[in-house]
């Protein structure tokens, strides 16, 4: 929409819910039905807003699923999709093109402290996942149940990390910046997350295609291959448990293939939805697991971006992220290739190839920097 026709809308929503006492949500008690249609109403306001169709486009599918599943269960989702798209708006409006290097360089100094916290963790000190364990005896112990993980909480997340570091390091204009993107694979190493070390060496030889020779880059991809592959031999190779859960949980999502089974559906039992899935398939006769038993282990996110949007935003909501991601292509496509389109396209990609294994983008601490890098990459290529 033209500037002109989202002020006219912004002006009649803002008119319209003065009407709101005068609406009423069918089995809902009065308040909370005007506090509902208020806040969906400042949501969809915001998404006017965020001057990017599919943006805005996807943040009004969220709010359409959360009132066509009668507001069950998906609270937390158009909250965090609501806190996104402000995130996404005031770094639109804070951050303009010469601003850039600032907030990677932030950025990196995050990842440096994450690899210096690592190296304390490896010396045996941990000041925060370190746990105190009294025993009957008063002996008193300290264990760390989640190894060398910086401040990310976990390996898989501090490896979706170091990846994502590597294509934004790479372009810096220093010799040690370079150094240290080759030397990121050394923690990467560490996480022992094989689709991270993957998607780092992608990231790497994405920003080499645009700053060496052909031939060069071909002998790089070859040897990056081979190193690859004796890490995946050797060390940690790609987990095909998940595989099994991909397919039964495709193959549900059919049943509603447009709108999906709902928001915050994949974890939960929902007015629709009166299973759950368990974390080992091997106790996974029928596709899913009724709900009310207890003492079972359920998978609380599929691990991976594609299957949670199809099956919880229906393929209306994977299509809008598709057509996001063809606009950034083709934003790529078009633009200069500077150091920080290159770095900001690597980073993109690989979040691309990480949201296939893992769920970055589920969570807050991941999403503090990725969604900053999608806006600043508009920015750039604008």
């Amino acid at each position: 929409m033209t500037p002109d026709m989202v002020r006219k809308v912004i002006r009649f929503v803002v008119i319209g819910v003065i009407f709101t006492s005068m609406l009423v949500l069918q089995g809902v008690a009065e308040r909370e039905a005007q506090q509902v249609i208020f806040m969906l109403a400042m949501v969809s306001l915001v998404s006017l807003i965020v001057q990017n169709v599919w943006v805005t486009l996807f943040i009004l599918w969220t709010v359409f699923l959360y009132s066509f599943f009668k507001f069950d269960c998906g609270g937390t989702y158009l909250s965090n999709v609501f806190l996104g798209s402000i995130l996404y708006y005031i770094t639109k409006l804070g951050f303009k093109r010469e601003h850039i290097n600032l907030f990677l360089s932030g950025f990196l100094w995050f990842v440096f402290f994450n690899i210096a916290y690592m190296a304390i963790q490896a010396c045996g000190y941990d000041f925060i996942y370190m746990q105190r364990i009294v025993h009957l005896n008063g002996l008193i112990k300290y264990v760390n149940p989640t190894n060398i993980n910086g401040f990310m909480g976990h390996q898989s997340i501090l490896g979706c990390l170091m990846a994502l570091a590597v294509p934004i390091l790479a372009t810096r204009r220093t010799r040690t910046a370079w150094v240290g993107s080759v030397g990121l694979f050394v923690p990467l190493y560490l996480c022992h997350t094989s689709l991270c070390l993957l998607m780092g060496l992608i990231g790497l030889l994405f920003v080499l295609f645009y700053r060496i020779p052909r031939r060069i880059w071909v002998v790089g991809v070859v040897v990056l291959s081979l190193c690859g592959g004796v890490y995946m031999n050797k060390v940690d190779g790609f987990g095909m448990e998940r595989t099994k859960l991909w397919k039964v949980a495709m193959k549900d999502a059919m049943i509603h293939p447009i709108t999906g089974w709902g928001l915050d559906s994949f974890a939960n039992v929902t007015k629709q939805k009166d299973f759950r899935y368990t974390n080992t398939m091997n106790n996974f006769p029928n596709r899913h697991f009724k709900g009310g038993v207890t003492n079972i282990q359920y998978w609380d996110n599929p691990h991976n971006l594609y299957v949670s949007l199809f099956y919880e935003f229906g393929v209306i909501g994977l299509l809008l992220f598709i057509g996001f991601m063809r606009k950034n292509i083709l934003r790529f496509a078009y633009a200069v290739k500077s150091p920080n389109t290159i770095g900001l396209a690597g980073f993109i990609l690989v979040f691309c190839g990480l949201s296939a294994g893992h769920f970055p983008m589920w969570l807050a601490r991941m999403t503090v920097f990725i969604i900053p890098c999608f806006t600043l990459f508009e920015t750039e290529t604008s």
